[in-house]
């Protein structure tokens, strides 16, 4: 079976049906009975959702007597996740340039969040911060992951950069934030980096463009079949490694 985690680039928004989200094509092509593939992406997460998800669930699996191969999409480093008590609500929008509300929050709740949003942006904000929690989280999944035996795939959906059309290459931005020694502890084999979900889609114009929808700038069906298959070469490429 295939555990996933991830953002929309994973749940599959604008897909008419979400098995054909690239998890359940992933499955296909590693043997996998898709009808058991576990996916517990979520629109607009941060990577902190997505590992804290990722470790609770798999370790229920795994005391199930499961072993899944896990499939991580990771997202935008400057994502956050705050929990709001008094109205049992995750959000992930803050920190963010310009705060759109949430509709799981009252009219006054999204007027202090986007007032916090704003000093958050104005004192706390730093981009190379955001790379530092997101290589944390990395460190923290791969561990996670060699701890209890599994098989694995790591990859950015969105770029790493808050210029999304940048193309941005993991190694690159560890040199250049002087985490060169930090990136040395991973096992960059499990780690596919060549190009994020995002970059592959926008290059190859397989997204879809109705301007004002959820879904613009989401990839299509066939962008999700053909990065299954990306990944897929790329598993097969560390299996054959590790030989």
């Amino acid at each position: 079976m295939i555990y996933a985690n991830g953002c929309s680039f994973t749940y599959g928004t604008g897909l008419p049906l979400k098995d054909k989200a690239w998890p359940f094509e992933l499955a296909d092509l590693l043997g996998y009975d898709r009808s058991e593939t576990i996916t517990e992406a979520q629109r607009g997460v941060s990577n902190q959702y997505i590992v804290r998800n990722t470790i609770t669930t798999v370790s229920d699996l795994l005391a199930e007597g499961k072993k899944p191969f896990c499939a991580i999409g990771m997202t935008a480093p400057s994502r956050r996740e705050f929990f709001i008590e008094k109205s049992n609500t995750l959000i992930h929008n803050v920190p963010s340039h310009e705060y759109h509300g949430n509709i799981m929050l009252d009219e006054q709740t999204n007027r202090d969040v986007d007032l916090f949003n704003t000093l958050y942006m104005k004192n706390f904000w730093s981009p190379v911060y955001d790379f530092h929690q997101y290589l944390i989280h990395m460190i923290t999944l791969q561990g996670f992951f060699k701890s209890v035996g599994l098989e694995y795939v790591i990859f950015n959906s969105l770029n790493l950069t808050p210029n999304l059309l940048e193309p941005t290459k993991f190694t690159e931005l560890c040199e250049q934030a002087e985490m060169g020694n930090v990136l040395a502890t991973l096992d960059m084999t499990r780690i596919y980096e060549d190009q994020t979900f995002f970059t592959y889609m926008h290059d190859n114009e397989l997204y879809y463009e109705e301007d004002g929808e959820e879904k613009y700038m989401h990839p299509n069906e066939e962008a999700h079949s053909i990065w299954a298959k990306i990944l897929f070469d790329d598993i097969e490429k560390t299996r054959a490694g590790n030989g």
